[in-house]
C-alpha cells in the first residue's frame, strides 16, 4: 500500500459534514505523514532510535539528524502529531473542517519535502 493513500482517504473524509469525518480527516492525514517520515528514516543511515512509542521515535530520528531540513521534518511531524492527539483524544474541544484542512495543508508539506530530500540523494 502506498502510504499518501492515507492523505487520499483524509481529503475524501474532509467533505463529510460531520466532525467525526473530520477528526477522522486529520488523523488518517497525520498516519500518510507518519509512514512517510518512517520510510524516510529507515532509509538514513545511523537513526533508529531506542527511546519512546514508535511515533516518538521517528520525531526524535529526524530531529537529531544533522541536515536542517530533516531536522524541520522531525518539527512538522511533531505539530502534525499534536494536531492528530487533539483530534483523536480532546473530544471535548470542538474540530472543524479547518482544522481538518490545516492537517491536511501540513502533511502535504511534509510529503513535498520528503519527495525534494529524497530526489536530492
Amino acid at each position: 500500500m502506498d502510504t499518501k493513500e492515507f492523505l487520499g482517504s483524509a481529503q475524501e473524509l474532509i467533505q463529510g459534514n460531520c466532525e467525526i469525518d473530520y477528526r477522522n480527516a486529520a488523523s488518517r492525514a497525520y498516519y500518510s505523514a507518519f509512514h512517510c517520515c518512517k520510510s524516510l528514516v529507515e532509509k538514513l543511515p545511523n537513526t533508529h532510535s531506542s527511546i519512546g512509542s514508535s511515533h516518538q521515535k521517528v520525531v526524535a530520528d529526524l530531529l537529531s539528524y544533522p541536515d536542517k531540513r530533516i531536522k524541520k521534518l522531525g518539527k512538522k511531524l511533531e505539530q502534525a502529531k499534536t494536531l492528530r492527539h487533539q483530534a483523536d483524544y480532546k473530544l471535548h474541544i470542538p474540530f472543524t473542517r479547518n482544522n481538518a484542512k490545516q492537517v491536511i495543508l501540513h502533511v502535504k508539506q511534509i510529503l513535498l519535502e520528503i519527495d525534494e530530500i529524497l530526489n536530492d540523494n
